[in-house]
């Protein structure tokens, strides 16, 4: 009786695991879901950017549709990367390379020619130069560039992403790229692209606001990297600690770069955190200033994660070295 009874449970159990109930509609739902879930992933568009703006922006408009990795960290200096092996292989299996174009990367043809990957190649679909509609500042005239000028770019200044508004630029550009590579989501990247544009025209109105009491406030920067973030919020440079782009300061140029800031009335320098701020901070203590270390790209410093923190905290230091130095605001400053 009982061999019976064990027999019939375990055909009751086998007719339960192989019958129609373990294969019933619940069961090959979930499978399906699974499958669908397992080739969204797999369609992600694989975007490697030279830059963690460029990175962020891309994530911004894309979307759950992209996974998206930059090649530098962020507190290097853009103009001097080491390509590696490890960045060539993640441009092996991408998609899309996104970059800054001009002259501003000169290791990035390298990477693309060592990683072997036909769509990247310049003029291919899936080069995405965001240069392309900057209008560029400092383009070279008249005469012969050579290195006695130091690091001059030929094209003009490559530091473009430094005006918030030309983040539009960038990310209208990355829109298209990535409607061109997956028509099937082009509306949900136009709705992105929407958003993200609403949000950076709002921080930059904002941001001008902020900043409109220091209109016209003479600085001096270490690097010629600033000029489109100073025309956007209204400051003006005098000069830099470099003598020319590229090249560190001798005792005299420092000298000099003094007499400028005294005969301008500036009182701040800023600093890129891959240069050397002690530089800085000596021409500024000459003149009873301060030197202040801006951010110069996304996670230049920990406490900037996004294209748009790096305004926000640039903006905010600005403000802060300008009151430490007793810059006073040609109007009153706006209530927080």
């Amino acid at each position: 009786m009982s061999m019976a009874a064990t027999t019939c449970s375990c055909g009751s159990s086998l007719k339960n695991r192989s019958g129609p109930s373990w294969r019933g509609p619940g069961r090959v739902a979930t499978a399906v879901s699974v499958l669908l879930a397992a080739n969204a992933v797999q369609a992600e568009i694989r975007v490697v950017t030279t830059t963690p703006a460029l990175e962020d922006i891309t994530r911004n408009v894309g979307g759950d549709y992209v996974s998206v990795e930059s090649v530098m960290r962020g507190p290097e200096d853009v103009h001097n990367v080491a390509p590696r092996p490890s960045h060539m292989m993640r441009l092996r299996r991408a998609d899309l390379f996104v970059h800054a174009g001009l002259d501003a990367e000169l290791w990035a043809p390298l990477l693309v020619k060592g990683a072997r990957n036909a769509k990247l190649l310049a003029g291919q679909p899936g080069n995405v130069d965001v240069s392309r509609g900057i209008v560029l500042k400092e383009v070279p005239t008249g005469g012969s560039l050579t290195r006695a000028l130091g690091d001059i770019h030929a094209y003009g200044n490559t530091h473009y992403a430094l005006d918030p508004l030309n983040g539009l630029v960038i990310a209208r550009t990355i829109t298209d790229a990535l409607k061109r590579t997956d028509p099937a989501h082009a509306s949900e990247f136009e709705q992105n692209y929407a958003l993200y544009a609403t949000r950076l025209r709002q921080l930059v109105d904002e941001l001008v606001v902020a900043m409109r009491p220091y209109e016209g406030t003479p600085v001096v920067t270490y690097h010629r990297a600033w000029t489109y973030f100073l025309d956007r919020f209204g400051l003006v440079s005098v000069g830099e600690v470099e003598p020319k782009p590229g090249i560190a300061p001798g005792p005299q140029h420092l000298s000099d770069c003094v007499s400028r800031m005294k005969a301008a009335g500036a009182m701040v320098v800023i600093v890129e955190t891959y240069n050397d701020r002690h530089s800085g901070e000596r021409v500024a203590e000459r003149v009873g200033g301060a030197a202040v270390v801006l951010a110069q790209e996304v996670r230049a410093v920990p406490e900037v994660e996004s294209y748009e923190q790096l305004f926000r905290f640039n903006v905010d230091k600005m403000i802060e070295a300008f009151e430490k130095v007793g810059v006073e605001p040609k109007m009153p400053v706006p209530d927080e």
